[in-house]
């Protein structure tokens, strides 16, 4: 006789993300239970095929070849379902993504380009976060983060967006009144952010630059927590900030600031953009995601 009762949605769910994670804890803590109530719903699920669905192996779980089998064929139906309730009975311009991010990034390469992106994905609204702090993406919701550093997690989608440069950077007035001489910079002048120290030595812009490297005192000037409170202590004449370029390019290219030395080398830092790789075909996380990569080539 064929069986007419399924097991549970939340029980399906369950093995589903035990499966995913290769672990009933980790299970758990994305499915916000206790272990044991995910080996209940993962016992409840094996009833119902009597099958053995994960072989125990001392305190690890694997999938067996018949869980391999049911995963296949869950992660579809799963994810056509969470699309269909939480997605799909929206109407189209209503899809929200929160997207977080520093405010640096934010104010200097995406709400530049917020109106690009209203024209380009009206379907889509954007929520910004800004803050400092690593926020952990919660399973299946729209969101996506754009992190600056060294940045890789288990179960996240990470794109690199761009390398970037540090450079030393000041107000023509303030180049006019104390040269573009490292040794010749007071060092109540030098501009300190709380994570970019100043480096010991810097490089001219290029061969024919009139600066030159040379070591660096300590640095004792005002010191930010904000990049572009950085900037804007820089552009106000309170002396020479150390920045990553991309936050400073467009003020170059104005003439409010004047790019007088570089880091040595470029930066092993990058931007990325990040999300959940059970969340990458959300239609709202891809589109962003594709809409994000194309704005690439002016600055890549």
């Amino acid at each position: 006789m064929a069986k007419t009762n399924l097991p549970s949605l939340a029980a399906l769910q369950c093995f589903e993300a035990a499966a995913r994670l290769g672990s009933f804890t980790k299970a758990a803590a994305e499915r916000h239970l206790t272990h044991s109530a995910i080996s209940r719903n993962v016992q409840a699920v094996e009833h119902w095929c009597a099958q053995t669905l994960f072989e125990r192996v001392g305190p690890k779980v694997v999938l067996s070849e018949a869980g391999h089998r049911l995963r296949q064929r869950l992660t579809e139906p799963l994810q056509a379902m969470h699309l269909a309730l939480e997605l799909e009975a929206l109407p189209v311009e209503q899809l929200r993504l929160k997207v977080l991010l520093l405010s640096s990034i934010a104010s200097t390469w995406l709400m530049p380009r917020l109106p690009a992106f209203a024209r380009d994905c009206p379907q889509i609204t954007l929520s910004l976060e800004t803050g400092y702090e690593m926020v952990s993406l919660p399973p299946l919701q729209p969101m996506v983060a754009i992190r600056f550093g060294h940045f890789s997690r288990l179960g996240l989608h990470c794109q690199r967006l761009w390398f970037d440069r540090m450079v030393a950077v000041a107000a023509p007035d303030w180049v006019a009144r104390y040269g573009d001489q490292p040794v010749d910079w007071p060092t109540t002048q030098l501009l300190r952010h709380t994570h970019e120290p100043w480096p010991q030595r810097l490089a001219p812009v290029s061969k024919g630059s009139s600066g030159s490297a040379g070591k660096l005192a300590l640095a004792d000037g005002f010191e930010f927590n904000d990049a572009m409170l950085l900037v804007h202590a820089a552009i106000l004449g309170c002396g020479v900030a150390w920045v990553r370029s991309s936050l400073v390019n467009g003020l170059v290219a104005e003439g409010r600031l004047q790019v007088l030395a570089q880091s040595e080398q470029l930066s092993d830092k990058s931007a990325w953009l990040v999300s959940r790789e059970d969340t990458a075909d959300l239609p709202a996380v891809r589109e962003f995601c594709k809409w994000a990569l194309a704005q690439l080539p002016t600055e890549a």
